[in-house]
């Protein structure tokens, strides 16, 4: 006589582990977007930060901080610390649009190296003659605004319709 045993045969479990598969293989490429996503949302939160410290510093100064003081110019009276670039745990990269580093401006760029870690913008890509406008290469795409060279490649910026694999900066102009 046959004993019934309590439990799962081997084709029950192996159904289970092939629907945690399945799902896993959903969950995990949403989750990796959602932290892309993620971090580009505190960059834009930190330009705003430091984009306001900037302005603030104008206002009493008359002059935007040279690229070579800008951190010690602005910390603590203006903002109490510059918050890390969360895609390269660095600085972010600011640029005014003084001949030299050392100079003083009347225009600013902050740069982030976006979810590729590194620097596609440079100094020399500046079309620093262009109206000062807001938010480049961010939430709404990439378009013609301050600091893109028109000449230059638009892959330089960050694109959230390509999310993980897009292969460009973060910027905010100003004023």
């Amino acid at each position: 006589m046959w004993k019934k045993r309590e439990g799962f045969t081997l084709i029950e479990l192996l159904i289970v582990v092939a629907i945690i598969g399945i799902l896993a293989g959903i969950a995990i490429p949403n989750f990796l977007g959602a932290r892309n996503r993620a971090r580009v949302s505190r960059v834009f939160a930190d330009f705003r930060t430091i984009g306001t410290a900037l302005e603030s510093y104008y206002v009493d100064n008359t002059e935007y901080p040279s690229e070579n003081t800008w951190v010690a110019d602005l910390t603590p009276d203006y903002i109490t610390s510059i918050p890390d670039d969360p895609f390269a745990d660095a600085a972010y990269t600011y640029m005014n649009d003084g001949a030299e580093a050392a100079d003083t401006g009347d225009a600013w760029l902050l740069l982030s190296v976006g979810p590729d870690g590194e620097a596609d913008v440079a100094e020399g890509d500046m079309d620093w003659t262009a109206a000062v406008s807001g938010q480049v290469g961010g939430a709404d795409g990439v378009y013609d605004a301050y600091g893109i060279d028109n000449e230059g490649d638009a892959n330089n910026w960050y694109d959230p319709d390509d999310g993980a694999t897009s292969e460009g900066d973060i910027g905010r102009g100003g004023p």
